[in-house]
């Protein structure tokens, strides 16, 4: 009889610790789905912080907001500017932080509206100290972000800004190829409106 109720004791506690892993999986799946809800919600922490580390003198509390910028929204590619933007303040230099910080803006967007301009400007005005992928993913921003009115304007701005003689050159060319493919579009649109 004791053995009986000890193999009931050990099948209840078996369906409960089952049943609680399940819902524990349950839970988590949940929160996967419900998380990218919650984004909204923390962008404006995420802007608060951004606005504290770009305004931040100090070095550290720069390197602070944007840590915490990164917490709320690691998503945003601007907030790991601000961190490359804060470890250049403090080491003084383009430093293996400051190329990761990048590299990591580049994973998280790419393409992105809102760090572009900020990003091609560091990236081109120190072209040299810059490590072979990023110089390739900032040439691919611009051939992509160029395509664009906006983009066309900024190119002749990054082009001013930059004082490499290989980054200028790059910049140069792409700027002769913008202005080349417009004047063949303009070239066929008054041909085919004229015929």
């Amino acid at each position: 009889m004791a053995e009986t109720s000890l193999h009931a004791i050990a099948a209840r506690v078996t369906v409960a610790a089952v049943s609680l892993a399940i819902a524990v999986a349950c839970g988590l799946g949940a929160w996967q789905l419900a998380a990218p809800l919650s984004a909204p919600v923390v962008f404006p922490f995420s802007e608060t912080f951004y606005v504290r580390s770009a305004a931040a003198q100090e070095p550290a509390a720069a390197l602070k907001w944007a840590r915490r910028a990164i917490d709320v929204a690691p998503a945003r590619p601007e907030n790991w500017l601000l961190l490359a933007r804060a470890c250049q303040m403090q080491d003084g230099y383009v430093s293996a932080r400051v190329v990761g910080a990048i590299r990591k803006s580049y994973a998280v967007g790419a393409l992105s509206p809102n760090a572009h301009e900020w990003r091609l400007a560091y990236v081109y005005t120190n072209w040299a100290a810059m490590p072979r992928d990023v110089q390739l993913s900032a040439r691919n921003e611009i051939l992509t972000y160029s395509t664009r009115e906006a983009g066309k304007a900024y190119l002749r701005k990054l082009l001013a800004m930059t004082t490499a003689p290989e980054a200028r050159l790059g910049l140069g060319v792409l700027m002769f190829r913008r202005q080349t493919e417009d004047q063949l579009r303009d070239f066929a649109l008054r041909r085919n409106s004229a015929g």
